[in-house]
């Protein structure tokens, strides 16, 4: 059994990978015989009591309606906009400053969303970019895979830190620190590293992000070196200050304001036609479009020719004010995020065992500000009952897909985290991790982001990820006589990796642009990616530890 524990305690992520990326099953059939073996083994391996089987798929289920909140507060900004016209408009108003598909997608996927990662994080990004593009023009796949490749750099330190401040607590009481070093400089020191290595390799996303879109439309990537400069030039204009910024104040504002930095430096560099190409670039004709690029939703879809055309600033209102709202709920400077988290519905000691689960309703981005500016697009754009009950039903209509994938995943994942209720039994993740720290020794560098990014795969969030992995990526780095920040850095850039992958992201913003079903195609393309950053992270650490 101890050998082959690591394999057992692999084979429900296995399976899932196979199922979805072999054979191309959407994650709603995928995920519940992923479910389904995890428990067999939790259950005849790990000798888990039926209670806690059940208590930990309970948790995972709440876990996962925490989630829906935000698919479905979404969805129905996108359902409005559409219906008010304003999707319209805002596709108009991006074409004042470039109609090149290329320039828009470095605007909209990585530089607001990586604002909106830092303010909110946990699929905020993809879930309002990918629908944004979307209403733009953009196929509803491209803009799917685009926004999830593009939510990486800024993810460490998304929703105001939490992956770092909050991702590495447990570390608190059982790290060794000098009397010199506070716990906060500690993590102010990861921060930095993790500032590096996004600067080393996240500036080349924006490139990576055009080159993939042209070859996805074309099959070629002569039309993306066309701006390999203006790509370069949107990298830095973030990942430069997102890096000074965790240097100098800590891990908690780095994306925010990097973003706020770099975006208003590169619409301003657009509108001067810096770097910009001679010619513009757009996708093929719809009617070439490939059978998987469209989904239920239509891309660019016009408003009735009754409707008069609506200013650009007023279809940007909605999204200028969930942005200005995430600001205010995520900065401790204005106290409201203290606020809102007082309120928490939770199940504590579920069905008697000592597993719970916990949300703040009114901190989660799906309430505030998703369905609250949701609620007042109709007063913005003067939008009529018929619009408002036509969305609402649209909605509803594509949310009930995405709640059985979710909860199926969830449920897995806190069934492989609190597999170790049994006395000296370590949990099926652990295991995991552990023998591959056995195996690798002092090259334990190349390996720690890969944890890290098998972490966000199956659970969804870099933040859980480093609270997963955290504690055993200290204690492997001690074992292997590594350096315990560098290592705990990997953990958390390989975790903001996995993000492109993980699924219930790739679920949530496939969901927004009607195109569940694709998951393992999106996981597909954007593998190769992610596990690419992973490994260049940790092979840059391990060549400065070997050579330096």
């Amino acid at each position: 059994m101890n050998q082959l524990a690591p394999l057992l305690a692999l084979l429900p992520i296995v399976v899932v990978g196979i199922l979805m990326v072999g054979m191309m099953w959407p994650s709603s059939k995928a995920m519940p015989v992923g479910l389904a073996v995890a428990a067999a083994i939790a259950f005849t391996i790990w000798e888990v009591p039926a209670q806690h089987l059940l208590a930990a798929s309970l948790a995972g289920v709440v876990n996962a309606l925490d989630i829906l909140l935000i698919i479905f507060g979404a969805i129905l900004i996108l359902q409005l906009m559409k219906h008010s016209g304003g999707m319209d408009a805002i596709s108009r108003s991006m074409a004042f400053i470039s109609k090149d598909r290329r320039v828009q997608v470095l605007i909209i996927a990585w530089l607001f969303g990586s604002f909106l990662e830092g303010a909110a994080g946990f699929g905020t990004p993809a879930a309002v970019a990918a629908p944004l593009l979307m209403g733009m023009g953009f196929p509803p796949f491209m803009a799917a895979v685009l926004t999830l490749v593009a939510d990486s750099a800024s993810v460490s330190f998304g929703a105001v830190g939490v992956p770092i401040h909050g991702g590495f607590e447990a570390l608190r009481d059982v790290v060794s620190l000098p009397e010199s070093l506070s716990f906060g400089r500690f993590l102010q020191d990861i921060g930095l590293q993790v500032g590096l290595l996004h600067f080393a390799l996240g500036t080349f996303i924006p490139l990576i992000m055009v080159g993939l879109m042209t070859r996805m439309a074309e099959g070629s990537l002569r039309r993306a070196r066309e701006v390999w400069k203006l790509a370069l030039f949107a990298g830095l204009v973030f990942t430069v200050p997102q890096a000074l910024i965790a240097f100098f104040i800590g891990p908690e504002l780095p994306a925010l304001l990097g973003a706020l930095i770099g975006l208003p430096i590169f619409l301003f560099a657009v509108s001067r036609g810096f770097l910009t190409p001679k010619t513009e670039w757009d996708f093929p004709d719809k009617k070439d479009w490939p059978e998987h690029w469209q989904g239920k939703f239509d891309a660019g879809t016009g408003m009735p020719d009754d409707q008069p055309t609506m200013r650009g600033w007023l279809a940007w209102l909605p999204y200028a004010v969930v942005g200005g709202l995430l600001l205010l709920t995520r900065i401790e400077f204005f106290h409201l995020s203290t606020l809102l988290q007082q309120w928490n519905i939770g199940w504590t000691d579920i069905l008697g065992t000592d597993i719970s689960a916990t949300i703040t309703p009114l901190y989660n981005p799906g309430v505030v500000p998703f369905l609250l500016i949701a609620m007042l697009i109709p007063l913005m754009h003067g939008m009529n009952l018929q619009g408002v009950a036509a969305s609402c039903r649209s909605t509803l209509k594509m949310i009930g897909p995405a709640t059985a994938a979710l909860i199926s995943a969830l449920a897995m994942v806190y069934i492989m985290i609190n597999s170790g209720v049994a006395e000296g039994k370590e949990s099926m993740l652990i295991v995991v991790a552990g023998a591959a720290s056995d195996l690798a020794g002092q090259s334990w560098y190349l390996l720690a982001p890969l944890v890290g990014t098998l972490g966000t795969f199956i659970s969804g969030s870099n933040t859980v990820s480093n609270i997963m992995f955290g504690v055993l990526q200290q204690d492997a780095a001690i074992q292997s006589g590594l350096h315990v920040v560098p290592v705990l850095a990997l953990q958390a850039v390989g975790g903001a990796a996995g993000n492109m992958i993980c699924v219930h992201n790739v679920v949530a913003v496939l969901a927004t642009v009607g195109l569940l079903g694709k998951e393992g195609l999106v996981i597909r393309i954007n593998l190769g990616i992610a596990l690419g950053y992973a490994i260049l992270a940790g092979s840059i650490v391990w060549a400065i530890a070997v050579f330096v």
